[in-house]
């Protein structure tokens, strides 16, 4: 039997870069890894695998549409106490400290900003404390389009025009902090304008881990329903196949780990402090974290009925076990 083509849309990031070179066999599979594809839930024609934001993902399920597959693998996680920016001279230190501020950021339904109200809450800072401002980052990152199940922000949010952006208001003092997956620039520049407002956020975010049990995900990888029910083999290579490349760069930095002066260290404290939250499968870490993302949406006013974190993943889980 000829090998099935599979065209599928997904990020080169560290750990899967083996797959993308080709280190990973894919039995039975001709697979085309498109890495610059926009991520969506609306899958574009010829594409049935592709990366996709977890938060999305939930939302769908939470309101009935169940048109894809989620596999338990996520492919990008991390925190988010480190995505609030400042201006250099303001004294907001903490999380807690935005309290009644003025906070912008450039989406509100990305899985990244909603663990950033989660940080808040957890610093005791509820969504309806801030007054929220929606807009374009700058000139040269401009908003992602809308996607099907898109959250809203909450009433009396204030929209910027065509205009305006967010690093304009914060450098003119009319935002107080900003929260967004990128970094701006004048963060790694020594005495630049902008900081993070947790500089400290390796031991804030430890801390989190430590007392929550949660590592955030952001991105998994889903398919098309149609062709997971058609192709379950294929599903199931694809996901081994994600899981090996996983290996090859965990062994690749256990070995060598010369990307960065203490990428070895980083490492270690990996495979000690964050046995539990392996990237792919429900464990219990895991577990713990999809049942934070349903909670928190509907408790964000993100959906009008949580989403069973049990369902999230039950269809692939019998497909894996047939």
């Amino acid at each position: 039997m000829a090998d099935l083509d599979v065209r599928m849309i997904l990020r080169a990031y560290d750990q899967l870069c083996p797959l993308h070179l080709g280190d990973v066999p894919t039995p039975g599979l001709r697979l085309s890894l498109d890495r610059h594809a926009a991520l969506t839930l609306v899958f574009p024609d010829g594409v049935d695998v592709a990366e996709v934001s977890f938060n999305r993902y939930v939302g769908g399920y939470a309101k009935g549409d169940e048109s894809l597959v989620g596999m338990p693998a996520f492919v990008l996680r991390g925190f988010r106490h480190r995505n609030f920016f400042v201006r250099s001279d303001s004294k907001l230190t903490r999380l807690s400290d935005l309290k009644g501020k003025r906070v912008g950021t450039n989406s509100w339904p990305d899985t990244g900003t909603m663990w950033c109200r989660v940080a808040m809450t957890d610093a005791g800072v509820n969504v309806e404390d801030c007054q929220w401002v929606l807009g374009t980052l700058d000139p040269k990152n401009p908003s992602k389009p809308p996607s099907p199940n898109d959250a809203q922000p909450p009433k009396g949010a204030r929209f910027l025009t065509g205009s305006e952006d967010l690093m304009t208001e914060l450098a003119e003092g009319r935002v107080d902090c900003i929260t967004t997956a990128k970094a701006p620039p004048a963060v790694f520049k020594k005495g630049g304008a902008i900081r993070r407002l947790v500089e400290n956020y390796p031991e804030v975010e430890a801390d989190y881990h430590r007392r929550t049990g949660v590592y955030p995900g952001f991105h998994i990888v889903a398919a098309r329903r149609s062709f997971a029910e058609k192709h379950p083999q294929a599903m199931r290579t694809i996901y081994e196949a994600m899981q090996k490349s996983w290996t090859i760069w965990e062994d690749k930095v256990k070995w060598f780990a010369e990307d960065s002066p203490w990428a070895m260290r980083e490492m270690e404290y990996l495979c000690n402090e964050f046995a539990g939250d392996a990237a792919f499968g429900m464990t219990p870490a895991n577990r713990k974290m999809v049942e934070t993302i349903c909670r928190e949406q509907h408790t964000q006013g993100l959906v009008p009925k949580a989403a069973d974190p049990k369902r999230l993943f039950a269809d692939f889980e019998a497909i894996a076990r047939a």
